[in-house]
């Protein structure tokens, strides 16, 4: 009798183990999707943070919330279409795009000002995107 009770702890021990490993890997795949989610929303508040007033800052601002250094080449042409220029060859080139292409709204508003003689100032600036192989390695809006 004493073995048969014996037996029957140590298997409900071992299936309260299990039971707790199974837990315990369960909380970290959480935990580490918060700190993964955590990192995005940082990374998206430090990018709206940047924006400010002015076209060329608030389109520097939306390709950064959209990209990250290390970001691919297809992962730019996937977010933000058709560079305007490309400059270099091999490990190193330079994307450019007009800020007024990168947010709908604001090439809108540049087109109507143009129409009615009005520059928006900014709107004619480009957004310098340099890979370094294969990857972002900078953005910034050129000539600031």
């Amino acid at each position: 009798m004493k073995n048969m009770y014996f037996v029957l702890c140590a298997s409900l021990l071992l299936s309260i183990q299990v039971e707790a490993a199974d837990l315990l890997g369960s909380m970290k795949k959480a935990t580490s999707k918060v700190e993964e989610t955590q990192t995005k929303v940082d990374e998206t508040k430090a990018a709206a943070k940047d924006a400010v007033s002015s076209p060329s800052q608030a389109a520097l601002a939306l390709v950064k919330a959209k990209l990250k250094t290390g970001s691919s080449k297809e992962q730019v042409r996937k977010e933000l279409g058709e560079p305007a220029n490309i400059a270099g060859e091999g490990e190193s080139q330079v994307w450019s795009y007009d800020v007024s292409s990168l947010n709908s709204s604001l090439g809108d508003k540049a087109a109507v000002a143009q129409a009615v003689g009005v520059t928006v100032p900014g709107s004619d600036k480009l957004v310098d995107i340099t890979f370094k192989s294969d990857k972002v390695h900078t953005i910034k809006v050129q000539g600031e």
